[in-house]
Order: C-alpha cells, then structure tokens, then sequence
C-alpha cells in the first residue's frame, strides 16, 4: 500500500467511526526486580502467584493471602505469614473461605476498588475453582464468594488458575490449566458460564492474564515462557516475547499486570519463580519489568496532516466516497 493511500484510510477510519488497524506491541526489558522467597525478609514469598494493579498500588498473591505495595514495591500491607524459623505458615485465606478447603490463591485482578481472586483447593486436585471478592483498598473479604465452571466437557478442572476482568463489558476470564484453545467467558456480575473464545492457536500452563486495551496478555509457563496478546474480538493469539530463563535452575511463570504510566507508555509486570539447583530454600522471585515506548507526538501530527490530506483529495475529487478510499 502507498504512503498516502495508508494515510488517506487512517484519516478515513477516524471520520467514519471505523477501528484503526492496531498497532505492533513493541516491549522493552525494562529491569528485573528480586526477592528472595525462603530467606532473608521472604519478601519474595508474597508474590509468587498474582499480580494486579489497584489505583498507584500493586497487589500481589501469595498461595495463602495477598500483598499491597506502592508502585516502588514497598509494602504496604500482607495478609497472612510464615515463620522465618520454623516455616510454619499463618494463612491469610478467609476462616471462611478455609473450612470451605480453599487453600491456593491464583493470579488476580482489580475492577473499580475490588479485587477479584482465584481459589481452588490444591489438597483437592484443583476442581473447586472460585472467585472471592476482596476490598482492594484492604484486602478485607466482602464475603461475596461465586463458583467457576468450565467448557461444559471440563466444567471444574482447574479452571482458576487465575481470572481476569473486562469491567467496561461486564464479562470475566479463565482457563483450564492443560492445552487448549479456548478462553472462559463468565458474566461479572456472578461469574455464571458465558461460552467460550475460541483461539487461532492452542495455549497451555497460563498462569496470569489481564485484559488491557481490548485484548488479553497472558503469561505462560510453557517451554519458551512466552507472553501472548489474545484478540478478544477475533480470537487471533501473538506470541509477544519469551521471559530469560536461568540456566540450573526451575524456572515458573506466574503472574502478569499492565498499568498505563503518566508519559503515556504501558509497563508490564511479569512474575517468574526460580529454584536454582532443585534447591527450594534457595529460591527467590524475578519481577520482570517490560516498557512500550513513550508515544510521539509526530505520530498524532501525521495523523492530523493525513486527515487534510484525505481532506483535499475529497474535495478535488467531488466528494466521491467512493474516490476516497481508492
């Protein structure tokens, strides 16, 4: 396509109200952040399965409570603990969400001051796939608890690994654990079965998702350790990049959350577990920071000339719609 004729339907999709083409995700390693998990402060401990963002905090999961932090990823408050002495662990979970056996929190989101957290029952072979309701701003538990079913030939197994959220929609995300190629949808306000996306490409191991500007990223703890970007209109899967792995050593994708920063650019967080050696007291948590670049301002300028420019050929062409999108 030439220059202007690519200019002349950019400015013509604005004047009709038609969808951009989108545009390529461009992500930069932007520094790794690591916590040791079994020594030291632990602080590791607390953010080894999710990840959200909640106004200018982070809000992390750990498999038996939840974490906020300011955007330095200081805490600010935990639910739960463990002894740096005996390893003997205070859950966090709800006393009454723990006689009901949920004893694993997955990857979460946050819509509009509440924060949505996956459950299941690890001692259960993961098929008691929930989500509870939290209050973000303290992590108190609104006592709002909704059960997840799946596909209807796999409507509970391990279908809460995490879950995200399409406020604007009213719709959630999940899915199964194992390879496949559908997307869970649920309605928000219950969490009941809404059907299923199908995909372009089978997924396996997800361990995080969020939904951002429309589409769905995803961390997944395959081969490559690969970030995908899901269209939720087409179903169309990129692969983005693949997450370094530490050579020796177990490496676990986790969690995922994007948040838009004030110059414009979107930073994404992804979590990644890594045991060196087999050796569990020894692990410690990377929290991979990745940026888009700042958008330019000369990019909404050519948009603008473009528009002129569909503008001139409109005019000089009789106002032929037809002539103006040749």
């Amino acid at each position: 396509m030439r220059p202007h004729a690519l200019l002349a339907r950019l400015a013509l999709a604005t004047l009709t109200g038609l969808a951009l083409p989108a545009l390529a995700d461009t992500w930069s390693a932007a520094g790794v952040s690591r916590y040791e998990v079994f020594s030291g402060a632990m602080t590791g401990l607390y953010r080894t399965q999710g990840v959200a963002v909640s106004g200018n905090e982070w809000v992390f999961s750990w498999q038996y409570g939840l974490e906020r932090t300011d955007l330095a990823l200081n805490s600010l408050q935990r639910t739960g603990s463990i002894d740096p002495a005996t390893l003997s662990i205070t859950s966090g979970i709800p006393a009454a969400l723990a006689a009901q056996g949920f004893d694993h929190i997955g990857d979460i989101d946050v819509y509009n001051g509440i924060l949505y957290a996956s459950l299941d029952s690890e001692a259960g072979d993961y098929q008691n796939g929930h989500v509870a309701l939290f209050n973000a701003s303290d992590l108190s538990y609104t006592g709002k608890l909704y059960q997840l079913s799946g596909a209807p030939s796999n409507p509970h197994n391990d279908v809460a690994s995490w879950v995200a959220v399409d406020g604007a929609n009213g719709l959630g995300y999940g899915k199964e654990w194992q390879n496949g190629n559908t997307i869970n949808i649920y309605n928000l306000a219950d969490w009941s079965f809404n059907g299923t996306l199908t995909l372009d490409r089978s997924l396996k191991n997800i361990q995080g998702a969020k939904v951002f500007d429309g589409a769905l990223y995803l961390s997944a703890h395959d081969a490559t350790k690969s970030i995908y970007k899901v269209d939720l209109a087409s179903g169309h899967v990129d692969e983005l990049f693949q997450l370094p792995i530490t050579a020796n050593a177990y490496n676990e994708t986790e969690g995922i959350a994007l948040r838009r920063r004030e110059d414009g650019s979107v930073e994404m967080l992804v979590e990644m577990i890594v045991t060196p050696n087999g050796n569990d007291l020894g692990a410690y948590v990377d929290l991979h920071h990745y940026v888009t670049a700042v958008p330019e301002p000369t990019q909404a300028a050519l948009l603008l000339g473009g528009l002129g420019l569909v503008g001139g050929i409109a005019r000089r062409r009789s106002g032929s719609r037809a002539a103006a999108t040749e």
